[in-house]
This record gives C-alpha cells, structure tokens and sequence, in this order.
C-alpha cells in the first residue's frame, strides 16, 4: 500500500488547468494555514486575501507559419508561473505515470537513487528517511523541523535538510531543501524546485518539459519560495515560540523548583527554535524576502 502524504499546501490540479487554460488562477490561504488554489472565483471565501495568477497567452504566429497546414493536435498541459528569457535551456524528461500520478528516477547527492512523484502544487519537497541514511546525513537533536500534516490530519514535526544536488535527467539543481518522512517509500518534488523552471507536461508522449529561469528576476519568488512558504516557515517557528512561553507560564510559581527539570527542556527547546529562526531570517535577508513575509 503506498502512504500518501498531505502536504501543507494542497495539490492544484493539472487537469483542471488543462480545461481552464484561459481562467485566472486564486491562491489564499485559510485560517488553518492550508493552501488552496482554483480556477472558479466563486469557490473563494468572502474576505480572504487571495492572490491572482493569470494565465499568459501564446505570441501569435508568423504569417508563415500561419500558411503551413496545422500539425495534429496533441494534449498539452502547461504551468507556466513565471516566463523563461529566450535564451532558457529546455530539458524533456520522460516520466512513468501510474494513475494520476507522474514518476520520475532522481539522483541525490549523485549517489542515492529514488523514485519522485511530481506535485507542483506543493509547497514542500520530500525524501525518505531510508534515502538519508544512504547518503550519510546525520539527523540529530539539533536538525531543524517543520510541521506537515500527514494522512491521519495531525500535524507532526519532521527533519529539514538541505540535499547537496538533485538529478533528473539532464536536470540539476544543487542545495535543495527536503523533509524527512519515514513513513514514504518514495519522494515529492514540490513547488520549491519546480519555482527554478517553467513547465510542460505532455501527457500523450509522456514527456515534462522544464525549460530554466532566472529566479532573481522574477517577481514574489525569493530564494525558490513564494509568499505563502516564506509566512508558513516564520509563523511556524513564532508559533512555536509562543507555545513555550505559555509553557512556562502554566507551572504555578509554588512547583517551580520541582519543575527545574521542565524548564531546562524549554530553555532547550527556545535556544534551538531561535537558532532556527536566525538561520531562517539569515537566509530570507541574502534572497531579499520582504519584511512582512517574515
């Protein structure tokens, strides 16, 4: 039985873009911090803050292209968030498909090998914990965490590593930023490294096409992440913060010396949350991340 992992932010559908291709796009995230993204404004809850991504239109073609006769139609789906400059190399990777689902053979660290499902919609990529171990990363007390909410719909703390290189193909991008789970066999590839291209899934050919951008030139990405993960990143640690001081404070000031051992682990627990949001802030100051992301 394969597990299935709900990510923070929920999948947008490829199929519904292909049927939408003209439709604006309304991304906004709910009170519980859940990511949704649709092509029917009337699914948008009155007052949410929602961010509008419009589909871009094809250049018209030359008069002689327009003379030659029209090539068979063939099933295109795109997700073009952002265009890539003309001189952008494109690569085709063919992928396996089961399902819904499309597959691709990845190469970590140009090592560990491991089967990928692609989700462009989501806000997080995901490793196995066994593919880790295979490259040699050490996982301690002190690797940072972040919450997904997985299949049971409760939240767990998971590890936060940063993989040295990521192969696909003739595809390679260095120093991507992946979760841990123990619980999959295999890994997700989300909106973190899809933001580096712009892209095409044929579906009958079986063909994704990822043709490169330059991420500093294009506009509400920072760093390979847009708005909504940079805000999920700091209100989860701030809220984590939050949730030890209120710790503190439920001890009634008479058990205090019994509860030494207690504020010892919170004093630990703030010390390494704090250095993750220093390390954090650190990281969205060299990518130009706007303050009130923060």
């Amino acid at each position: 039985m394969r597990a299935k992992l709900v990510v923070v932010a929920t999948c947008l559908s490829i199929c519904a873009w292909a049927a939408r291709a003209r439709a604006d796009l309304y991304r906004w995230v709910d009170a519980q911090g859940q990511v949704h993204v649709t092509d029917d404004k009337s699914q948008v809850p009155a007052g949410s803050t929602v961010t509008v991504q419009p589909t871009r239109t094809r250049p018209a073609p030359a008069a002689s292209e327009s003379a030659a006769p029209p090539a068979a139609p063939r099933p295109v789906l795109a997700v073009e968030p952002h265009a890539p400059a003309e001189s952008s190399r494109t690569h085709v990777l063919l992928f396996q498909r089961a399902g819904h689902e499309i597959s691709l053979d990845v190469t970590l660290a140009d090592r560990a090998h491991c089967d990928f499902k692609v989700d462009t919609g989501a806000s997080m990529n995901t490793v196995p914990a066994w593919v880790v171990k295979e490259l040699g990363i050490e996982i301690d007390k002190d690797t940072p965490r972040i919450s997904l909410v997985g299949i049971s719909g409760k939240p767990a703390m998971v590890p936060l590593i940063v993989i040295p290189s990521v192969r696909v193909g003739s595809v390679y991008v260095e120093n991507v930023e992946m979760a841990v789970l123990d619980t999959m066999s295999s890994g997700l590839l989300g909106m973190p490294f899809f933001n580096h291209f712009q892209v095409q899934i044929d579906p009958a050919q079986g063909e994704l096409r990822l043709t490169e951008i330059d991420l500093d030139g294009v506009e509400g990405v920072y760093g390979g992440m847009g708005e909504d993960e940079w805000k999920q990143r700091f209100g989860q640690l701030h809220a984590r913060l939050e949730q030890i001081r209120k710790a503190r404070e439920s001890v009634p000031e008479e058990s205090e010396t019994m509860a030494q051992n207690f504020f010892d682990q919170l004093d630990q627990a703030e010390a390494k949350t704090r250095a993750e949001l220093d390390e954090l802030e650190d990281r969205a100051q060299a990518a130009g991340v706007p303050a009130n992301w923060r």
